[in-house]
């Protein structure tokens, strides 16, 4: 039921744009908060209270955005298992990886671990609101969580690269994968986008 929504409905491109939104002004309006909080005080407390306005802003924000980072995961999922034997190799590549570090940044696997990074950050947000003791890793936050966003946009760009470069899910995309013997180029991956991220995740957890 979920592959079919996902498929009639394009869900995945429509989720991913709510999750980048959502955590980008999330932890933007949380940046704003601490540069307000380090500038001078006047004489009014305009600044606490624009302060506090965007750190509840920032909270609300970061814990949507987690929750959408899991649909967007859920949605690539199911849209690459559909598309996986339409692409060409250098799309499958784009996509999971081949072996070794350089796989941890296809679209796949890190998307993979930045739902789980996401998810991480917005309990740790969670935790920041209503503990004063952890209050004081505010900043320790803020510089994994632009990480992550930067981590973030970058999957954003590579499956940019998918669409727009490789045509997956397009009709010019739609495909299969063309022949290395006719076409002189690599030969397509004899793995599935899932049980290519099963591998590399259970290399992951072996180192």
């Amino acid at each position: 039921m979920f592959d079919k929504l996902v498929r009639d409905y394009h869900l995945h491109p429509i989720i991913d744009h709510f999750t980048i939104a959502l955590l980008a002004f999330g932890i933007g309006a949380e940046l704003l908060a601490a540069a307000a909080a380090i500038l001078p005080r006047g004489r009014t407390n305009w600044r606490a209270a624009a302060r506090q306005a965007l750190r509840s802003t920032s909270l609300i924000l970061v814990v949507a955005g987690a929750a959408a980072a899991i649909l967007s995961y859920l949605s690539g999922d199911a849209e690459a298992d559909r598309l996986w034997d339409t692409m060409s190799p250098g799309a499958q590549q784009l996509l999971a990886g081949a072996d070794g570090p350089a796989s941890y940044l296809s679209h796949a696997v890190l998307g993979q671990y930045l739902m789980y990074a996401f998810l991480f950050l917005a309990a740790w947000r969670v935790l920041i609101e209503f503990s004063a003791r952890l209050s004081r890793w505010r900043i320790a936050f803020l510089a994994a969580a632009a990480l992550a966003v930067a981590g973030l946009l970058y999957q954003g760009k590579t499956g940019g690269e998918l669409v727009y470069q490789y045509g997956v899910g397009t009709t010019s995309g739609s495909r299969p994968a063309p022949n290395a013997a006719i076409h002189g180029g690599p030969a397509p991956l004899d793995l599935s986008h899932r049980s290519r991220l099963y591998k590399i995740a259970a290399s992951a957890a072996r180192s």
